[in-house]
């Protein structure tokens, strides 16, 4: 078995009560069965704590009070069961955020989540755009579809790394290559990458998705999905007003270029599922362009967003909602 890391991953460390935007505030927090079976045998004060904390359902979770803060949340921002029971105890989606892991065959595919505040900045901010491999013991047997689209998925990143072309310029060569083997697997069923990219046709992708046509399209796509909070619907639907006078506005190609990698990576991996790679460059591109739209209007109307949390809260409402994701892939189909 292999893994993929970034070379940042093994930097993360949660910043607790120091994070403008806590994950134990506005989420459901399901708990694991093991960790639910270890709070029942807590057999100190704290027990009375836990009981009315939790909401015993079939899939239990942390009770959310009117603010949307967890039960065991305190004033200081810190988790009671952590401070009370020790780390080990914390259930495993409070141990494993925001790291993701996708598995494909023999391939494990880890990383974390542009929706955390500590990883959007050491995801914006690395400097390698580096996947580091690691052989795990396993008794899978390697997975050829697996180790083609990884193949596939570095070449592309190794794109983002080239100094000669312009952000628009390695996104069209990104799309291009990508369609190219699209159309293999769709005549052959297979997918070996050996293509000669001197000889693949250009589409001219980002001239498309920069039409005024298009993005109004997909403005009000967006506009329309279900938000946890208003605030990035509402920043979004301010930009496609003030689109005409922002749209000129610049944006460091290094803020596109690691949120492309980062949108590559965490997903194309994914059409191992269902051979559709061109829908998985087209969401990454995609996720690009609103996010640096709404990047321009604020650098013009709204100086109190930044980058990061510009970022930060598209992955929040779009990445970690199943509906929405679910909702744009299916649009895309049809694109």
């Amino acid at each position: 078995m292999k893994q993929y890391i970034p070379s940042y991953y093994r930097n993360f460390q949660c910043i607790a009560q120091k994070c403008k935007d806590n994950c134990c505030i506005g989420w459901d927090i399901m708990i694991d069965r093991q960790s639910y079976e270890q709070y029942q045998k807590v057999a100190t004060p704290f027990k009375k704590r836990l009981n009315e904390g939790i909401i015993q359902e079939e899939e239990p979770k942390f009770y959310m009070n009117e603010d949307g803060r967890c039960a065991f949340l305190n004033e200081n921002n810190l988790c009671d069961i952590y401070i009370q029971l020790g780390e080990e105890a914390l259930c495993d989606i409070c141990t494993e955020h925001p790291r993701f892991h996708n598995e494909y065959g023999h391939i494990v595919q880890s990383g974390l989540g542009l929706a955390c505040e500590e990883a959007a900045r050491l995801i914006l901010n690395d400097l390698d755009l580096k996947i580091e491999e690691d052989v795990l013991k396993s008794e899978k047997e390697d997975d050829e579809w697996a180790n083609e689209l990884m193949k596939l998925e570095m070449l592309l990143l190794n794109i983002l790394k080239n100094k000669e072309y312009c952000v628009d310029e390695k996104i069209d060569k990104i799309f291009d290559l990508t369609a190219a083997y699209q159309k293999e697997i769709n005549y052959t069923g297979e997918l070996t990458v050996s293509i000669d990219q001197k000889k693949i046709k250009p589409q001219h992708l980002m001239l498309k998705m920069r039409q005024k046509d298009y993005l109004e399209y997909w403005f009000d796509f967006y506009s329309n999905l279900d938000y946890m909070d208003e605030t990035f619907q509402s920043l979004l639907r301010k930009s496609v007003k003030e689109f005409e006078t922002c749209k000129k506005q610049d944006i460091n190609d290094q803020y596109i270029e690691r949120l492309l990698y980062y949108f590559i990576y965490r997903h194309f991996i994914k059409a191992y599922e269902d051979d559709n790679l061109i829908d998985k460059i087209k969401f990454a591109v995609l996720s690009v362009l609103m996010i640096e739209i709404v990047a321009k209007y604020c650098k013009v109307y709204d100086s109190s967003f930044e980058l990061l949390d510009i970022a930060k809260m598209y992955s929040k409402e779009i990445e970690y909602s199943e509906e929405n994701i679910e909702a744009i892939f299916e649009e895309l189909l049809f694109d």
